[in-house]
């Protein structure tokens, strides 16, 4: 299987040239040669396939050999809006949700909030999304939103067709799951996970009036990346098997 890399940009021009740390990957890490094969892909669904024709010190020169475009997903996307946790574990979160095909996180600020990880660090975690997609196959990437406000994100969502989900411990079984519509005009499925000590009374009783149907996701107490991802991955599992 070629090595897959990562383009900004449209992957329509016979030769495509790769600079920055893709290239420095492929030329230092993984050591490709001229005449190696590898597959190229920009995050919007388009892929390309070609041959190493040229390296320099920092840049591989490729010479496009065929492209396909993935069809628009039929998935119904998957918006995982989460309070964020401290130090390494919202890298681990994005990827992590990256991988499991996320359509978009939206980092919440919310009442018990501890964390505001900043225009700075978010945009340092756009490598992270690129590295999940390259290594989950994936040509579509999953969006990183800028911080939101609890309030300014409920208003939005609640403008929008969509289908809401909140984590709760007082709230229902699992068995909720198998109401989730996968009918495109049902809108996105959007997962709500507080911060460490839960959403206050408030935000809950807001989200529920919203309409978010409120689950109960483990007998014990999770860590904000753990229920992140465990409730992602109930929801993209109970979602596929609709489908």
């Amino acid at each position: 299987m070629p090595h897959r890399f990562y383009f900004e940009g449209s992957l329509d021009p016979d030769q495509l040239l790769l600079e920055g740390g893709e290239a420095h990957h492929g030329l230092h890490v993984l050591r490709l040669q001229i005449g190696d094969s590898v597959l190229v892909f920009n995050g919007t669904g388009a892929e390309a396939e070609g041959v190493i024709t040229k390296t320099s010190r920092k840049i591989i020169e490729i010479k496009v050999s065929g492209r396909r475009e993935t069809p628009v997903e039929t998935q119904v996307p998957l918006i995982l809006a989460t309070a964020v946790p401290k130090g390494d574990r919202f890298r681990w979160l994005v990827e992590k949700a990256a991988e499991l095909g996320v359509s978009k996180l939206v980092p919440l600020i919310t009442e018990r909030s501890s964390v505001d990880p900043g225009e700075n660090r978010l945009k340092k975690l756009q490598q992270t999304i690129v590295a999940a997609a390259k290594q989950s196959g994936q040509t579509r990437m999953m969006e990183l939103a800028a911080v939101q406000k609890w309030d300014d994100f409920l208003e939005e969502t609640s403008r929008s067709e969509c289908q809401m989900f909140v984590a709760d411990p007082q709230g229902t079984g699992l068995d909720v799951l198998n109401t989730i519509s996968t009918n495109a005009s049902s809108g996105a499925l959007v997962l709500l996970i507080g911060p460490e000590g839960g959403f206050s009374p408030e935000e809950l009783d807001s989200a529920l009036e919203q309409g978010a149907k409120p689950i109960k996701l483990s007998k014990g107490i999770l860590r904000i990346e753990t229920a992140a991802i465990l409730f992602a991955g109930l929801i993209r599992l109970a979602s596929d098997q609709r489908d």
